[in-house]
């Protein structure tokens, strides 16, 4: 038995599943996933339960097992002394280290383990490339407004762009919003690349997308009712562009990373 600890917003936990996955697959085992809501950053959800995914949620006989306590301050603490320090309290839990530089060693964890972290590279997960891709597809199908913005999507020379601010702005323990410039020269550069691209706009503060971005676009949709438990549906949409502008953020990521499309041009910070 593996079991991953799934934390922070749907992108994080999209990353942290496919490593949890990935180990599990290569000790032929079960996956098991436990959700703890992070202490310090922004408050989220469990998200996975809208994709295909072949996991179950670990019991409070599971987390016994391994030793997890469950307590979520001292859980914290266990993890920062892990993280920062190296210092293993426990040898069945397994914390990525800091700065979360992709390492080989991951990949020797054990049966019977309880991993903590982050996994933010496609080399932790690329040898099962293809059953995520089948498992991170949704249960339900898109209604019908975000239907007819797939359609949208489909029938033009399409460009997904994510503009995360929202926590970004408001809580210090987050990365910094990208930038105005960044978007600015990178809708510029698709302009130059791409003949008559279509802008759909993904974002959790559209009037300031539509106050600094709408004069150097043609043609755009501004996309921003998929809030909080639906922004699945964005994560969704915006793999079925045929090119991605991305945030420094994780979503937007697995947005790119999902889009099919053989010849996407992806523009990252």
């Amino acid at each position: 038995m593996i079991i991953i600890n799934l934390t922070g917003g749907l992108g994080n936990q999209m990353f942290q599943y496919a490593f949890g996955k990935t180990i599990a697959t290569k000790l032929k085992t079960d996956l098991k996933l436990h959700f703890t809501d992070a202490l310090f950053n922004t408050k989220r959800p469990y998200a996975l339960d809208v994709f295909n995914i072949s996991a179950s949620k670990a019991s409070k006989g599971d987390l016994a097992k391994i030793g997890v306590i469950q307590n979520r301050v001292i859980n914290r603490l266990q993890y920062l002394i892990h993280e920062r320090f190296g210092v293993q309290l426990n040898k069945h839990i397994i914390t990525q280290g800091y700065l979360y530089i992709f390492d080989y060693k991951y990949f020797s964890i054990k049966d019977n383990s309880y991993i903590q972290g982050f996994w933010q590279d496609i080399r932790y997960f690329k040898e099962i490339e293809q059953v995520l891709r089948k498992e991170f597809t949704l249960k339900k199908k898109l209604d019908e407004k975000n239907l007819q913005i797939l359609k949208q999507i489909k029938k033009t020379n399409s460009v997904s762009v994510h503009v995360r601010r929202g926590d970004l702005i408001t809580n210090s323990a987050n990365s910094q919003f990208i930038g105005l410039n960044y978007y600015i020269n990178s809708i510029n550069k698709i302009k130059q690349t791409i003949q008559n691209p279509t802008f759909f706009i993904f974002s959790d503060d559209i009037l300031w997308c539509k106050q600094n971005l709408n004069s150097i676009m043609h043609k755009v949709h501004y996309i921003g009712h998929n809030q909080g438990k639906n922004s699945y549906k964005d994560l969704l949409l915006m793999s079925t562009c045929k090119h991605n502008i991305i945030a420094n953020s994780s979503f937007s990521v697995w947005g790119s990373w999902l889009n099919k499309s053989k010849n996407k041009i992806i523009i990252k910070p």
